[in-house]
């Protein structure tokens, strides 16, 4: 039986992962909070990788708060980038896949058509800039597969559309930004992405490795994204949503305009299906009411 370590397992990707691996047998899954294992601290890293010699390295864990990032540049960098290049000398090491994730926020937003994996990029904050430099630290994993992903959101606390579902059904005032373009991901599509890729690789499938999008369609602005919410979740207080311009209020980060991606490669290589960012939230709202 295989080994796989899940690092991040509290986030919302990391918990979506651990929900796809609780019924399969093909590999034996370690999933590590920052409680349990700190990926900065390179003393553990060593230790638990010595220990368990894991085939597989999912690494969830990630410094997400992009306006914090201003304030707190080197955290930030020491989660996204130092942090990613330990991992990758080790998964090198150890003969370990690595599986890591990026953003769209690598891009400048000055682009009109979807962003490609062969499109520059440019980041605005230092968010971005640290999850490009961790695109390059994994590459020196050697056996790597990097998802660029977009606004992810669940069921779960935590996001924008578990945020702007609460405040819709409390019929709280809202204003959303309506001149940011994206494409809302599904974190449950990625994380079932992910699974399908790791069971390939269990039954000795090669895989082809290297830097993918994968982002929801249709592409739409945070306010068009959030005015979804409310027309399932309380189409009655529809009124309360507000659309308003760039930056929003308190904002210290500068974010791209235009950030959607192109899929369309991940989607060719493994034969996937587009991901419609809609159904997902038919579904996600049909759970709250639940």
């Amino acid at each position: 039986m295989k080994t796989l370590l899940i690092t991040g397992a509290a986030g919302q990707l990391g918990q979506l992962l651990q929900r796809q691996y609780a019924a399969q047998r093909q590999f034996k899954v370690l999933a590590c909070d920052s409680a349990m294992l700190d990926i900065t601290d390179d003393s553990a890293l060593q230790r638990l990788f010595s220990a368990v010699r894991p085939d597989i390295v999912i690494n969830c864990a990630a410094y997400t708060a992009v306006d914090s990032a201003e304030q707190q540049p080197e955290r930030c960098m020491l989660v996204n980038a130092m942090a990613s290049a330990s991992l990758a000398g080790l998964c090198r090491q150890y003969d370990s896949l690595l599986i890591s994730f990026s953003t769209d926020y690598v891009f400048d937003g000055q682009h009109n058509a979807p962003y490609t994996e062969s499109d520059p990029a440019s980041p605005l904050n230092l968010y971005g800039k640290s999850k490009l430099l961790a695109e390059d630290a994994v590459v020196q994993a050697g056996r790597y597969i990097m998802f660029r992903a977009s606004w992810l959101f669940s069921a779960l606390p935590g996001n924008f559309a578990s945020s702007i579902w609460r405040r819709a059904v409390r019929g709280e005032p809202v204003s959303v930004v309506s001149d940011q373009l994206g494409g809302p991901t599904p974190a449950s599509a990625l994380a079932e992405a992910v699974y399908r890729l790791t069971m390939d690789y269990a039954a000795q499938t090669c895989l082809p490795y290297g830097l993918y999008h994968f982002c929801g369609y249709p592409y739409c602005s945070w306010y068009d994204f959030a005015k979804a919410i409310y027309q399932l979740a309380a189409p009655q207080n529809l009124h309360h949503l507000h659309a308003i311009n760039s930056p929003f209020p308190g904002s210290l980060a500068v974010r791209p305009a235009y950030s959607c991606l192109d899929s369309s490669l991940f989607q060719r290589t493994f034969t996937q299906p587009a991901t419609d960012w809609r159904t997902e939230i038919e579904s996600y709202v049909k759970k709250i009411r639940v």
